[in-house]
């Protein structure tokens, strides 16, 4: 999710190559991250207030994502670097942004979604789409704090950023995505694999964008590009196995991801039963021992609970990470 647009109040860098984690957005994150939005865009005072409440409204939709990247030698408070976030959208926002697209298109969907006019698709909805080869996706904003392409952090910020994008928006059966950008931020899009679809006067923000059809034309490579590539998700885990797993592949604790889905400890070891008696069913091999038995013992053991919990745990988030598909609803 990355395009080098600046965000206010800069944070200096205890060091020019500090180690920088990219993760989900959490509650915890909000009010830190409005002030990551790219300085050129244009927001309403009102509307700027609202956005954590706006933001707190759509953690957890399924067609959500909002990703950070955080600072680690800062202290807690003081680390996050950017913020990017992306939405799943609505048939009429979709034919919107290829027709008649509005400027500003980011702050103007936070608008419609304030007054009710849209929201991102829910999980039935995104699952319809995905499974017709019907997800348009959009990002709303990206802003990092450095973006001198001379200063080595600011270098290390892009790179992440681009992680970060397709973590956002691999796994999906896409039609379009797109982004906004101004000055030099859209020669970075273009290179990232974007397409110019705009030429407005100086000082608006130009829309970029990639359909199914012009991504297959070019070689596999670009990040925008890639994440076009799409093969169906074998595993069928519920859309709360789903949230989980998202926040499970950012490290978190257990406890963590209670907290963050605003469920009981219990809850979450059920939904490890649950994960890992799905993975079973659909990839007995994923947990095959060198002897051929499987680790952990019976499919519904809960990671953590005996010695091979842990390992089973490892395996799963491995290849989750390498099939991004298996986060996405399909029916």
């Amino acid at each position: 999710m990355s395009t080098p647009a600046s965000a206010s109040a800069p944070a200096t860098p205890s060091h020019p190559c500090a180690p920088l984690r990219g993760r989900p957005l959490r509650h915890a994150d909000l009010n830190e991250a409005r002030g990551l939005l790219p300085g050129w865009w244009r927001m309403d005072p009102e509307l700027h207030g609202r956005l954590p409440l706006l933001w707190t409204r759509l953690l957890g939709q399924s067609g959500f994502t909002g990703n950070v990247i955080e600072d680690l030698s800062q202290p807690a408070g003081q680390r996050l670097m950017a913020l990017g976030v992306s939405v799943a959208l609505d048939a009429d926002w979709a034919a919107r942004l290829r027709t008649e697209p509005p400027g500003h298109a980011g702050a103007t969907w936070y608008r419609d979604f304030l007054d009710g006019r849209t929201a991102p698709l829910d999980d039935r909805a995104l699952a319809q789409a995905n499974t017709a080869g019907a997800v348009s996706m959009l990002v709303l904003h990206y802003g990092q704090r450095l973006i001198d392409p001379q200063h080595p952090m600011a270098e290390q910020l892009l790179l992440t950023g681009m992680q970060q994008f397709r973590q956002a928006h691999g796994g999906y059966r896409l039609a379009d995505v797109w982004q906004e950008a101004m000055g030099r931020g859209g020669d970075y899009l273009q290179a990232m694999g974007y397409q110019r679809r705009t030429t407005r006067e100086a000082g608006q923000p130009d829309l970029f964008g990639l359909s199914r059809g012009e991504a297959m034309r070019q070689l596999p490579g670009t990040p925008v590009r890639d994440v076009f590539q799409f093969v169906p998700p074998v595993m069928a885990f519920s859309g709360a196995e789903r949230r989980m797993l998202r926040l499970a592949l950012a490290d978190l604790s257990d406890e963590d991801v209670a907290q963050e889905l605003g469920v009981t400890p219990h809850t979450i070891k059920k939904l490890w039963r649950g994960v890992y008696d799905r993975a079973t069913s659909a990839l007995p091999e994923l947990f095959a021992s060198p002897d051929g038995g499987t680790e952990g013992g019976a499919a519904g053991a809960v990671a953590g609970e005996g010695t091979r919990g842990p390992e089973k745990r490892r395996h799963l988030l491995h290849y989750v990470r390498q099939h991004l598909e298996e986060l996405r609803p399909c029916a």
